[in-house]
């Protein structure tokens, strides 16, 4: 009887141990920092409203890429978050990726919140700076003023650490792939009161291409001061220099002059060994926040983004001669410099009215974005540059042009600047019922010393209304109205800029938050229609030889969005998305051909028990519906499409000890066969075979 006793005081002993421990996970859960959770979702976010709230109160789709999802996938660059995010789609030209999500271009980058027009090489910054990447699909007017209503990609910095804590990491993959990192945070003094943090990156890479390598060096260091037990300051600087080089400037022809297909290798390049695109990127920011007694906050944060390109690019044009392998070509050079000043104010907090506690956030903002930019004309239209003589053995060796005597056309002094006050309040309206209403009213100008086309819009309102209602303590639904606005700086064959996209977005679905937040998923329904919007004119240039687009209006995009993220156990992690649009413009005609209409992402990990705990596994499948893009061939105009595909991957971790971890991944598992982009100027690029990569972190 005594025995049963113990027995029966051990067990509820054990009951409340494990009753304790499950209260203190679901706080946990509510953490806005990812780094260290271990967590494929986080428990709040302000990337849409820029209230902090949970995934299940914002009245909008978003998907949070949290620290543990980068580490565990090995998604080291901004390209390789959104490849894996859901409703995120790339059109591929060669190195350069537009990013696309509902049918619409991603046009929308933020830096902790704060917005920064799109700049080249944006995609392919390193992640190792970042706890998350927040990505909020369809429109995002309020926070950023002028954008697409696509998606808004905001990366979020890692911040300094009371205590010490340091992490060495070594990459080697397949094509002599190799890459180290040193991340490293500690207190400067004993107290913790002033801290800092600082991130370097090297990485030296060559590629399934012939002839294509790619260097990057990033640095990342920041200072954070408690000036007082309520005021914080910071600040930090980051640089990145992304240097590739025997890059193809377009894709490989899909046509012989004869009208026959082609059939190239994967590794295949019609690049010249001394092509080049390098890019460098640096931001000086600071910031200084308060926070009252009252749970009010103050906050400020200034950022001075710089960029600085050169190219020297070189490809084919038209179609190769099939019996003696005679393949005209091109070349330019451009050269471009870009400064931005981004001021933001903002004061958030909590405030009662009517027996109801509510929350309110209000700010402003001023940015200018000044770029100098000059590039030659193609030069095949200045002068005549000698064919490869046999693109079947032509290994990069050409002779470079002189681009300095061929002329430079210059584009001076583009400026655009944007000016805005924008608000927003949740109003607790009764016990399930709450609404996010607000907007900003917004100023924007653009300015091309060479432009034809002026734009000036001042006052321009943008609105913002959701609805949540909570349907138990696990499921909301809810319904969000939003405007467009988006002046374009995209220019039709005459060289003209494109006037300013606007409509509205509506969007209604049902979220939900398992186990206390830690497991979040929603179904999202959206209509989206705007007039003005740029789409791709494949068949003309510019006058300076870049890409011309055309307008459509009448553009109407619908879809849906499933999104699932976060841990179904404590040892298995799970993220999966679907996301599918149709759109069309006025006429009936389909849009954004170039991208597939539905994609589906998942990636899954599960650590083992018992023996194999140090074990953890995973895997993971993307597919994506056919896309096509109407071209020319010798023949004429014919229809050029990549069909339906899915890429699976592995990834195997093992911990040698608490502080040394050994991980596996591959990609492209059954090394499928496809293009990334298809009928660009009757061309296509491949997409990466099966590839391998190891990693071997430390933890200091």
């Amino acid at each position: 009887m005594a025995a049963q006793t113990l027995e029966n005081q051990e067990q509820a002993v054990a009951e409340a141990l494990e009753l304790d421990a499950l209260t203190i996970s679901g706080e946990a859960s509510a953490s806005v920092e990812t780094e260290g959770s271990g967590s494929y979702t986080t428990g709040k976010t302000s990337a849409a409203t820029k209230l902090p709230l949970s995934l299940r109160d914002t009245p909008q789709s978003v998907t949070v890429m949290t620290r543990q999802h980068m580490d565990d996938q090995k998604l080291r660059s901004v390209k390789d978050v959104l490849e894996n995010t859901t409703g995120m789609s790339a059109n591929t030209l060669d190195y350069r990726s537009t990013y696309y999500a509902r049918g619409f271009s991603v046009d929308s980058y933020q830096f902790d919140g704060i917005p920064t027009t799109f700049v080249n090489g944006a995609n392919y910054l390193d992640t190792a700076f970042y706890d998350r990447v927040e990505v909020v699909r369809g429109s995002t007017g309020l926070l950023t003023g002028a954008g697409n209503p696509s998606a808004s990609i905001n990366m979020v910095r890692k911040r300094p650490t009371y205590d010490f804590q340091g992490e060495v990491s070594v990459d080697a993959g397949s094509w002599d792939n190799y890459r180290s990192t040193v991340d490293l945070s500690t207190p400067l003094t004993e107290d913790g009161r002033i801290r800092a943090r600082v991130v370097g990156v090297r990485q030296d890479s060559h590629s399934y291409v012939d002839g294509f390598t790619e260097d990057k060096n990033a640095f990342y260091g920041i200072v954070e001061a408690d000036l007082t037990d309520d005021t914080t300051l910071g600040v930090g600087y980051d640089y990145q220099e992304i240097m590739p080089r025997g890059m193809l400037w377009g894709g490989l022809p899909m046509f012989y002059s004869d009208g026959s297909r082609t059939d190239w290798s994967r590794s295949k390049s019609l690049a010249a060994d001394w092509s080049k695109w390098d890019n460098t990127l640096s931001t000086a920011f600071t910031s200084l926040e308060h926070r009252f007694d009252n749970g009010w906050s103050l906050r400020g944060v200034f950022n001075q983004g710089r960029t600085h390109s050169e190219s020297e690019l070189f490809g084919p044009e038209g179609y190769p001669d099939k019996a003696s392998g005679i393949q005209q070509v091109n070349a330019l050079a451009s050269r471009s410099q870009a400064r931005q000043n981004s001021v933001d104010v903002m004061a958030s907090g909590p405030f009662a009215l009517f027996g109801r506690d509510h929350e309110l956030v209000v700010g402003a903002m001023e940015s200018r974005r000044v770029s100098d930019e000059k590039s030659t004309s193609h030069l095949i239209r200045k002068t005549t540059l000698a064919p490869i003589d046999d693109v079947y053995n032509y290994n990069g060796n050409y002779p470079k042009p002189d681009f300095d005597a061929a002329g430079y056309d210059s584009l001076t002094n583009n400026t655009i600047k944007q000016s805005g006050v924008y608000v927003a309040s949740r109003f607790s309206l009764a016990d399930p019922l709450t609404m996010v209403v607000g907007g900003r009213l917004n100023d924007y100008s653009y300015e091309s010393d060479t432009s034809v086309v002026s734009i000036k819009k001042n006052d321009k309102f943008i609105p913002y209304v959701g609805l949540v209602y909570d349907l138990d303590k696990v499921y909301s639904v809810y319904a969000s109205h939003t405007g467009i606005f988006n002046p374009q700086t995209q220019r039709d064959l005459n060289g003209d800029v494109l006037q300013p996209t606007e409509g509205t977005t509506n969007e209604v679905g049902i979220k939900a938050a398992y186990f206390g937040g830690k497991l979040n998923s929603s179904l999202a329904f959206f209509e989206t229609k705007q007039d003005n919007v740029a789409q791709q004119d494949p068949d003309n240039r510019t006058p300076e030889g870049g890409t011309a687009y055309v307008a459509a209006s009448g553009t109407k995009s619908r879809g849906f969005d499933l999104d699932l993220q976060g841990e179904i156990t404590p040892s298995w992690n799970m993220f999966a998305g679907i996301s599918h649009f149709t759109a069309t413009d006025g006429e009936g005609a389909r849009l954004s051909t170039a991208i597939p209409r539905t994609t589906a992402k998942l990636f899954t990990t599960y650590q083992l028990s018992g023996a194999l705990s140090r074990l953890t596994v995973g895997g993971g499948v993307n597919w994506q519906s056919q896309f096509y893009q109407e071209g020319s061939s010798p023949l004429g105009t014919v229809k050029m499409a990549q069909e339906s595909y899915a890429l699976a991957s592995l990834m195997a971790r093992y911990d040698l000890t608490e502080q040394t971890t050994l991980s596996m991944n591959v990609n492209n598992l059954f090394d499928k066969e496809y293009y990334q982009m298809v009928g660009f100027y009757s061309q296509a690029v491949y997409g990466a075979p099966r590839n391998l990569l190891f990693s071997l972190s430390y933890k200091l």
